[in-house]
């Protein structure tokens, strides 16, 4: 009877371990600081707005400051980000209904903005720039200069609200290149777009029969940041966090050299 007590509770100890061992394994693997289980965060970033975010037309691959700091971010931070090209229009809604976690664009940080979406700290600035025909002689010195007048700009824009204000005619593109085109197609009299990527495509004389205009004073100044759902305080924290200390040692100006930028 001994033998046979001692052979029940060894049977019962052994399968006591192997549940407990099981369900360490299983906690381990579901924690949420176990690399296994850790969350891929989705990145959404426009395709064609570089020198913030675009694909690279021989790689596919998306490139831009906002991409390179966000990934050197997500290094810091130990994070693992998926980007996911998409229009500037679409940016906005799917961090809203959670397609996407995080906007790595030039997406700017604006009022109507910020009672959508939660903003990072600040890494850079931009302001709107005017380009037209180089055989459009006029002066432009903002956009009360713009009634009546047809001018091309992406969908989702900052400046679109403005625009309408001063009573210019909208045509509504996908992209900064589709805009362009429309303009040297003859469709509209201007394009007004984010200063930074009209000097990108305008950059070795690759628009010769357009000009940027000197004397516009802008809409409106634009401070870039990484935008974020409302209430989500740890990955607002977490990026602000690697940022602090991407700027502090130079990886974010080196980001900008690269692209030809100063910070």
């Amino acid at each position: 009877m001994a033998a046979i007590a001692s052979s029940a509770a060894e049977i019962f100890m052994k399968t006591f371990l192997a549940t407990a061992t099981a369900a360490f394994v299983l906690l381990t693997l579901s924690a949420p600081g176990s690399s296994s289980a850790q969350q891929v965060l989705r990145a959404g970033s426009t395709v064609a707005g570089q020198p913030m975010s675009g694909l690279n037309p021989q790689t596919k691959q998306l490139e831009g400051i906002s991409v390179e700091l966000l990934q050197a971010i997500a290094k810091d931070a130990g994070l693992q980000i998926e980007f996911k090209p998409m229009t500037f229009a679409e940016l906005q809604p799917a961090l809203l209904d959670g397609t996407i976690d995080i906007i790595a664009a030039s997406y700017g940080v604006t009022p109507a903005r910020q009672k959508l979406v939660d903003f990072t700290n600040v890494y850079g600035s931009y302001r709107d720039k005017l380009l037209i025909s180089v055989s459009d002689t006029k002066t432009y010195r903002s956009a009360a200069d713009f009634k009546g007048m047809t001018i091309a700009i992406p969908k989702g824009s900052a400046y679109v609200d403005g625009l309408k204000e001063a009573g210019a005619i909208l045509t509504l593109v996908s992209t900064p290149p589709e805009a362009i085109d429309e303009l040297e197609a003859g469709h509209v009299a201007g394009v007004v777009d984010n200063g930074l990527q009209i000097m990108y495509r305008m950059r070795n004389n690759a628009h010769p029969m357009l000009r940027v205009v000197d004397s516009y004073h802008p809409i409106q100044e634009g401070m870039l940041a990484f935008a974020v759902r409302k209430g989500d305080a740890d990955l607002l924290a977490k990026l602000n966090a690697s940022l602090k200390k991407l700027q502090a040692d130079g990886t974010v100006r080196a980001i900008y050299t690269r692209w030809g930028l100063d910070l």
